[in-house]
């Protein structure tokens, strides 16, 4: 079977969410508060307790012959109290088998605890585990509770078929005991024991195929009962499973769960898939259970920006903010939505919109490096802020399409701010035009990088209190005059360097991308072709050449490395001067002792306990975002279904 569409109503918070045409993959997404665990609880419920009900309802297709047999059509819909009745029937009837699961529900909690599995203790019954009869909704059992009886199960099994074996031998012994041997000395034949592998065949290789496509090289040993527990091999060594990283473990948990009920036509809920794991071993995870059985439909319920947009092609749906008056909250997720390409302009897919309310991307080439720097600083002051690196600067260049299609808009209940090292914005750019046009939404540090808040001499004094001894008190690096002084001095080395990186900031601006693709070019010949490159060309080096005048850059640069120079005279060199490779040569002096990554570390600490922090032009900036209400400026933005739609507020054109 396969849910194919849902209605649910005032399932708290969520007041309103429908859906229909649901794939064989569903994720559903959102950030957090929303409700989606709640939804997910009562979907269940729909599965496990089904009534007939107008508000609340579900619809699922058959995907077998033998449910379309069992109902008489192929669909059944809640709201029916006959189909309510035979979805009943399917779901819990009896005579199911543990290696047989058909036309069930099976569900993976989040809370997927990792216990020691208990030995299994043999008895002289050795019936074949992967037989027996289960209850019906042993699918709803806790996964910690499942995985014990996985394992068991196994060791049973193996038993089982040596027993199986062990009996086919003996009755081909005692046949031919009592034929007396009737095909001895007959050219072309043996006489022996004949066993057929097909008809015993090895249960322990889907388990390790599994096993091999999570955690290759690793490869599942041949289960020993005397060991009590399953062991692996890696590198000529044996291990027990329980040597597995948490990680590890908690994936083979899951797939051996699921190989072991050999589900087909079945419905497995996953809540969050990639808890506690890797991304790389989250995917693996669910390409491996999508390979086992047999048209089966995977829901996931995640806040995991790579299943999300991997997934783009079946069904995603994002669980919005609830709205008065009520509107459907789940908003169907495309690859090609005007949503998904705009957020592409930072570097992003659409699924960082499940990360949380208020989204604050972090431009630069260090961005995943200034994100711990940010949480360090703002010790985690504002938690409904998520932090994401968002990449390079280049995005800045076309700040018109940024601003109108992501800083602009609520989508979806998510607001998205932006805030940059003043590196970032061209020379030309008029910063509080940008902070004006973006409503306030994206924030330019007053500073040419984060690290040029840390060239305070008053904290990294305080840095080096505990590390010197009385004898060296006099030492330079408890004198903030003297750290003044040498951070100065380091900012007069690289004076050059800095006026560089204006200087070519500047002309790469001005200069642009160098763009040869000629008009009219459909139905050319290659000479002719050739002949609009070669006029193409010859416009754009006309251009080049007034853009990278030698003059200009001449007068830029002199008036640039006058203004650094000053900056030295009236203190503003510590705004001006890039901070960065500043403190990593101050970093690198051999009486420092600190390497770059602790020496922040130890600047933020040190500063916690300053009457005046280093970081109060930061902190005011996330507590402007932190305080940010979208409702009061934009009405949001919902660009699926069009009638679901409210674009924004009329604002004045984003050009500057």
């Amino acid at each position: 079977m396969r849910l194919v569409a849902f209605h649910a109503e005032n399932i708290q918070p969520i007041k309103l969410v429908e859906a229909d045409s649901l794939s064989d993959v569903v994720v559903l997404a959102g950030p957090n508060g929303v409700g989606k665990s709640r939804f997910l609880q009562w979907m269940l419920n729909q599965f496990q307790n089904p009534s007939a009900n107008a508000q609340n309802w579900i619809i699922v297709d058959a995907t077998s012959e033998t449910e379309r047999s069992a109902w008489g059509k192929s669909r059944l819909d809640t709201r029916n109290a006959q189909d309510v009745g035979l979805l009943q029937q399917t779901l819990q009837r009896g005579g199911r088998k543990r290696a047989d699961t058909k036309s069930s529900l099976l569900n993976f909690e989040s809370d997927r605890k990792i216990t020691n599995i208990q030995p299994y203790q043999f008895s002289w019954d050795y019936a074949d585990p992967f037989l027996e009869d289960i209850g019906w909704n042993y699918g709803f059992n806790t996964l910690s509770n499942r995985f014990n009886d996985t394992v068991h199960s196994i060791f049973r099994k193996v038993r089982s078929r040596r027993e199986n074996i062990s009996l086919h031998v003996e009755e081909q012994m005692r046949t031919q005991r009592q034929n007396g041997s009737a095909h001895a000395g007959q050219e072309g034949l043996v006489n022996g024991i004949i066993i057929n592998p097909d008809d015993f065949p090895d249960p322990l290789v889907p388990f390790k195929e599994a096993f091999a496509r999570l955690l290759s090289p690793k490869q599942l040993e041949e289960p020993d009962p005397k060991k009590s527990q399953l062991f692996y091999e890696h590198e000529g060594q044996s291990f027990p499973i329980t040597a597995l990283s948490s990680g590890e473990r908690e994936v083979v948990n899951i797939v051996f769960d699921f190989l072991l009920r050999n589900p087909s036509d079945c419905i497995v809920v996953f809540d969050e898939p990639e808890l506690h794991l890797h991304p790389e071993l989250s995917y693996r995870l669910i390409q491996t259970l999508r390979t086992a059985g047999a048209r089966n439909q995977f829901i996931f319920c995640t806040h995991s920006a790579e299943i999300i947009s991997a997934s783009l092609d079946n069904s995603v749906i994002f669980i919005a903010p609830p709205k008065q008056p009520p509107i459907n909250q789940a908003i169907r997720v495309t690859e090609n939505d005007d949503t998904h390409q705009a957020l592409r302009l930072v570097g992003q897919s659409i699924g960082i919109v499940a990360l949380g309310k208020k989204i604050v991307l972090i431009e630069g080439q260090h961005g995943s490096l200034d994100k711990q720097t940010y949480g360090a600083v703002l010790r985690g002051r504002f938690p409904d802020l998520v932090l994401v690196p968002s990449g390079g600067k280049g995005f800045i260049q076309s700040f018109g399409s940024l601003n109108d299609l992501v800083l602009k808009k609520t989508i979806w209940g998510v607001s998205f701010f932006m805030l940059c090292d003043a590196d970032a914005v061209p020379p030309s750019r008029d910063l509080g035009r940008l902070t004006e046009l973006s409503q306030g939404r994206m924030q330019v540090l007053k500073r040419y990088h984060l690290e040029n808040y840390f060239l305070d001499a008053e904290v990294i004094a305080r840095i080096f209190e505990p590390f010197e001894t009385e004898a060296s008190e006099r030492s330079w690096l408890r004198d903030p005059v003297a750290i003044d002084e040498r951070l100065k001095t380091i900012a007069r080395e690289i004076l050059s360097y800095a006026a560089a990186l204006v200087v070519s900031a500047h002309f790469r601006e001005r200069a642009g991308n160098v763009d040869l693709m000629p008009k009219g070019c459909q139905g050319k010949t290659t000479d002719e072709l050739i002949a609009l490159f070669e006029a193409e060309a010859a416009s754009e080096r006309l251009r080049l050449n007034e853009a990278l005048s030698a003059n200009d850059i001449a007068a830029f640069t002199r008036q640039t490395m006058t203004e650094l120079e000053t900056s030295l005279s009236d203190g503003t060199w510590r705004k001006k001067i890039p901070g960065r490779p500043i403190l990593q040569i101050f970093c690198s002096n051999k009486h420092c002792g600190l390497d770059f990554g602790r020496f922040k570390n130890a600047f933020v600490k040190a500063a916690e306990d300053m009457a005046s922090s280093p970081f109060a032009e930061i902190e005011e900036i996330f507590a402007r975002f932190s305080e940010f209400n979208p409702a009061a400026i934009v009405a949001s933005t919902q660009p699926t279904p069009p009638a679901e739609t409210t674009h924004s507020a009329e604002a004045p054109p984003s050009s500057l």
